[in-house]
């Protein structure tokens, strides 16, 4: 039995440094994108994640135990005002090659300005991003469903107790397809919501942004699913049976917590064996930063350790690839096309459509939703953005009526 108090700080945190190197490691040697696009994800320059790539190369994980830091600036980046205007060029002339972009932007006087072989690059990027767009949006979704990124999972452990008395909660996030966990990290009482967003904030900056993440919470939209949706994220909330499964195995650790160490320790390997977080269960005398140095073990060797049946044999480090999708430095604008029924959320989280009141929720309050009928009279759907709210039934309150149209959720 591992006990966290025995575990040096120092050491932990050189730990949790080398397995965030050793997944920058193993994405950058499989370059499938630019690699300047991988050491910004990982926040590292090009010439610190070359350096990595040498050490790991010579020394193997020992030559990952110094901490990178990321530079203030980048001045090799390319403007995004530069990056616009050589996608507005290949719009409007498709035949023009990347150095014939070049030097129309030279006798624009554009500054910096990029080499034909940077344009080629930025135009890559794109014809990639638009390539998974129209997979994703079109007619040939259901590809995408096998693929990386489409859809994430939010998981939540049992509650522990912690040395100093506290409770805290694991929670992981977990790619899908691939079962490439993301990260991980442990929720305060009051806190959890606000932790868990800081959590997906760190990992979209650094693993791009998937189609759908999965809450494990019932079906109502709090600020945290709002704040994905206007992301542009499909937001999908736990089956009851997962939920189920979640009881079950916190009852079970009740009851076996009651029985006598010679009867609990066969049971109890059989019930946890399956769960992730079970190493968290089995330490004693845990304060919050070792939690999170096991936290970072847990997920290293689910990651990197062992080949698994349902992925051919293979870890899931070998079949994760970063997502396409980038995360936006500022919430972009939700858009609706020019024909829709669009209303604004009031402070009370009240709309007013067709002289009815619908009640939608405090949590979208100064936001603009979509009204979109459907087939049956009188009725129908609240989007936010592509997401579908619920669905409100008009005929339940007679013109000019006070009584405020609850949202029934779907």
């Amino acid at each position: 039995m591992l006990y966290a108090c025995q575990l040096d700080t120092a050491v932990l945190k050189s730990e949790r440094s080398i397995v965030v190197l050793k997944e920058f490691v193993e994405i950058a040697e499989k370059r499938e994108e630019p690699f300047s696009s991988i050491c910004a994800r990982f926040g590292l320059s090009r010439t610190t994640g070359y350096k990595w790539l040498k050490r790991f190369k010579v020394e193997g994980p020992a030559g990952l135990v110094e901490q990178s830091r990321r530079p203030k600036n980048n001045p090799r980046k390319i403007p995004d005002a530069v990056e616009n205007l050589v996608f507005e060029l290949r719009r409007n002339y498709p035949d023009w090659s990347a150095a014939t972009i070049g030097e129309e932007l030279e006798r624009r006087g554009v500054s910096p300005l990029p080499a034909p072989s940077t344009i080629d690059l930025i135009l890559r990027r794109r014809r990639e991003k638009v390539a998974i767009q129209v997979a994703a949006l079109g007619a040939n979704a259901d590809v995408l469903k096998f693929e990386p990124n489409f859809r994430w999972a939010i998981r939540k452990g049992r509650e522990i107790r912690l040395a100093d008395g506290s409770i805290v909660q694991p929670v992981a996030v977990r790619d899908i397809a691939t079962h490439f966990v993301l990260g991980m990290a442990l929720l305060g009482v009051n806190d959890r919501e606000e932790t868990v967003r800081e959590l997906l904030q760190t990992i979209f900056v650094r693993y791009g942004l998937p189609w759908r993440i999965v809450i494990p919470a019932p079906q109502s939209h709090t600020a945290m699913s709002v704040w994905l949706i206007q992301l542009g994220l499909g937001v999908d909330f736990s089956p009851e049976i997962i939920l189920a499964r979640e009881t079950e195995l916190q009852q079970l650790a009740f009851r076996l917590a009651a029985l006598p160490s010679y009867q609990r320790n066969g049971l109890e390997e059989r019930a946890l064996k399956l769960d992730t977080f079970e190493p968290l269960y089995r330490t004693k005398i845990m304060d919050r930063a070792h939690g999170a140095a096991l936290l970072d073990r847990i997920r290293e060797q689910q990651n990197f350790g062992g080949k698994q049946e349902a992925l051919q044999k293979r870890s899931p480090m070998a079949l994760y690839r970063p997502s396409a999708r980038g995360c936006p430095k500022e919430l972009p604008e939700l858009c609706y096309p020019p024909e829709a029924e669009v209303r604004l959320v009031s402070e009370k989280g009240i709309l007013t459509f067709k002289r009815r009141l619908v009640h939608i929720g405090r949590v979208f309050a100064g936001l603009s939703v979509e009204l979109r009928p459907v087939p049956m009279a009188e009725r129908y759907l609240v989007l936010l953005g592509g997401q579908v709210l619920g669905e409100v039934d008009l005929s339940k309150a007679e013109i000019d009526d006070t009584t405020s149209l609850p949202l029934r959720v779907m």
